[in-house]
């Protein structure tokens, strides 16, 4: 099954995109992690709000906490780096996809 975690929150005043990169970068890679796939954006009418998205291809939602407790070191680290960059996260949760579609071609139900 695939998963997508989803992460939305504010950059601080004063405090840029590139900075904010430059802190969250893991410092260490964890053989396993399931996000093998991630993508960043900010928001085109306010680049101050950025939207993460982990894809997790061939998840089983049984092992979250297990892969949670793996990286748990790295992902501390990291958010003692950017706490003073963002506010808290307006969405934080993780989903299970349940369509995948490519808009350019036909769709049938």
């Amino acid at each position: 099954m695939m998963l997508v975690a989803c992460l939305t929150r504010r950059l601080n005043d004063g405090v840029d995109y590139a900075t904010f990169r430059n802190a969250w970068i893991p410092d260490e890679v964890i053989p396993g992690d399931p996000r093998t796939r991630v993508l960043s954006a900010v928001n085109l009418a306010d680049p101050q709000e950025l939207c993460t998205l982990a894809i997790i291809e061939d998840a089983d939602p049984a092992e979250i906490p297990a892969w949670m407790a793996r990286i748990a070191p790295v992902e501390a680290r990291r958010h003692d780096r950017i706490k003073h960059l963002t506010g808290d996260p307006t969405v934080n949760a993780v989903y299970r996809v349940v369509a995948e579609d490519d808009l350019s071609q036909p769709i049938t139900a």
